[in-house]
């Protein structure tokens, strides 16, 4: 850190335990279920007057896992925003009909940028941008260069940044499968300004 601007990255949110989901083919959160661990949350007023000028305050989420399927199942995974957990009032499509390796448990990675680029007290837009990817070998096997792929962004807008609000991942299954399951078993929010 050179300290010319007096910012620094703090950790906002770390999970506190692996969160395991089995088959869903209605979309659903697979990050967490309230009072069960804890979820990832933006503090209230986070984009808020009590930080200085809120416009370019960003945010660096990171999530990392494994994801498995029996059968020919294909997953599409989506970001949510909201005050309330387990809903999905602001959502970005994040990839959609990925094809994880089948009988294989593969591993997972997403990574999200979000920066305020408008606010008012009462509403904040956050354009949130990043990448996701699942590998097509289990952990520590022999590198391929088929690996899932997708670049995502969109824009959050009409958030509340007086309350907290969830970052959460959902997912929805093409197939019910008892094999199919996806595992989140870190996620990190860390405040960059």
């Amino acid at each position: 850190m050179s300290f010319f601007t007096g910012t620094q990255a703090e950790l906002l949110y770390t999970q506190n335990a692996a969160v395991t989901k089995n088959t869903y083919t209605t979309e659903a959160a697979f990050s967490g279920v309230l009072g069960t661990n804890s979820l990832c949350k933006v503090p209230a007023g986070y984009f808020g007057l009590d930080n200085p000028y809120p416009v370019g305050r960003s945010l660096y989420m990171v999530a990392a896992g494994t994801i498995a399927t029996t059968s020919a199942a294909t997953f599409a995974v989506a970001l949510g925003f909201d005050p309330t957990a387990g809903t999905k009032a602001l959502g970005i499509a994040v990839a959609g009909a990925l094809a994880p390796t089948a009988s294989t448990t593969c591993p997972w990675k997403l990574e999200a940028y979000y920066t305020c680029t408008a606010w008012t007290d009462s509403t904040v837009t956050l354009q949130v941008n990043g990448t996701w990817r699942v590998e097509s070998v289990a952990s520590g096997g022999v590198p391929t260069t088929s690996a899932q792929c997708s670049g995502f962004s969109g824009t959050h807008t009409g958030a509340d940044p007086r309350v907290v609000n969830y970052i959460e991942l959902f997912g929805t299954w093409s197939a019910s499968a008892a094999g199919n399951t996806t595992t989140l078993q870190q996620m990190l929010l860390f405040g960059l300004n």
